[in-house]
């Protein structure tokens, strides 16, 4: 089965959320290893600048913050 592209666009945008949401709920963790944190945070960040880039700027302050709660 091949997605359109506006499927396929679609289902990124929802995973990233997904994964963003998930991301937060991580940082309000003290149980998470410093590397997981770590290595997540590299993620949030590059979808942050993906979603930025196409349009979606207006999730960049929400993604700083899990960041920057990612890394406390």
């Amino acid at each position: 089965m091949k997605l359109s592209d506006e499927d396929r666009d679609r289902l990124a945008l929802h995973t990233a959320f997904a994964v963003h949401q998930i991301a937060r709920w991580i940082a309000t963790r003290d149980d998470v290893p410093k590397d997981i944190r770590d290595r997540l945070r590299g993620h949030i960040s590059a979808l942050e600048g993906v979603m930025v880039t196409s349009g979606h700027d207006w999730i960049r302050d929400e993604m700083e913050a899990t960041e920057a709660a990612l890394n406390a």
